[in-house]
């Protein structure tokens, strides 16, 4: 279904101070704010300006297009900024957040498939984005309103716990997840269960010598990233290997690559590890449970 365009204009007003990132630049945080007061002649006047003045390959050229997009009049021309800053500029700091922009617009116009796309590019290809936890929530609702409720519940389960000091996202991530009780987080492959033992048979006495089941034992980790590349993967690697970490990879049944740091006994000791990486390092580190 298309979205009236002065319905979609509504929703784009709302998404822009929203979805934002300070500018670096003092002008172009200017403009920015002139925007997000009403302001927008002048903002893009101002971002015109800096845009013409500006070189294609100057360093400063990635922000100047993701100020474009953030003070643009329509949600088309932010969409079409926003893209030139995630594909041409994919290596510059601006790729993430643009691509989070566009998910966020896309999801407001309608378009799922698109909104899901952009946030997951985010997961998997920028494992240190400080706006990982934003994409998974934007991805999980995306994947809600799909109807894929166990892609969902496992993407806003990871916005709320990497949300950290963000209390906001958090409760709103919390409050879809409430939905996700009885929904397995995991996609479990097809196994054929073993053959129980000959004394497990129906009928059977229980063997009294028989040693007593091993017990579950939790230890905790810290997850520094999840993502399907696995170029990024070895980029957060090496990155943790530089810092003095000694990191690990696995592979879930999700697809996902987690690369993880730590493995402790105590849920504090692996808290306490996940806030000095992310004084270190940036990024959204959180910890999780292990067997």
């Amino acid at each position: 279904m298309k979205i009236p365009r002065v319905i979609l204009s509504a929703l784009w007003l709302a998404v822009l101070p929203a979805a934002g990132v300070a500018q670096q630049d003092s002008t172009l945080r200017e403009a920015v704010r002139l925007a997000t007061e009403g302001q927008g002649d002048s903002a893009r006047a101002i971002v015109r300006r800096r845009l013409a003045a500006t070189s294609p390959t100057d360093s400063g050229f990635p922000e100047t297009l993701y100020a474009a997009g953030v003070v643009a009049a329509d949600p088309d021309t932010a969409l079409r900024y926003f893209r030139r800053a995630s594909v041409e500029y994919s290596e510059s700091a601006w790729a993430d957040r643009a691509l989070l922009r566009m998910a966020q617009i896309t999801f407001a116009s309608g378009d799922l498939n698109t909104a899901s796309q952009s946030a997951r590019r985010v997961l998997d290809d920028y494992p240190f984005s400080m706006v990982r936890p934003q994409a998974a929530f934007w991805t999980g609702r995306a994947q809600l309103d799909l109807g894929d409720l166990a892609s969902a519940c496992r993407f806003l389960t990871q916005a709320a716990d990497s949300a950290a000091e963000d209390v906001e996202l958090a409760n709103r991530a919390r409050f879809y997840v409430q939905r996700c009780q009885g929904v397995s987080l995991v996609q479990k492959p097809d196994t054929v269960p073993p053959a129980p033992p000959p004394d497990s048979v129906a009928g059977a006495a229980p063997n009294p010598g028989a040693p007593p089941a091993a017990a579950v034992v939790v230890a905790y980790a810290v997850q520094v990233s999840a993502v399907r590349s696995p170029a990024s993967a070895d980029q957060a690697m090496q990155s943790l290997k530089r810092a003095g970490y000694q990191p690990r990879v696995s592979r879930d049944a999700d697809g996902f690559l987690r690369v993880k740091v730590g493995r402790f006994k105590t849920k504090a000791e692996a808290t306490k590890l996940a806030a000095e990486i992310k004084r270190k390092m940036g990024g959204t580190p959180f910890v999780v449970e292990e067997q």
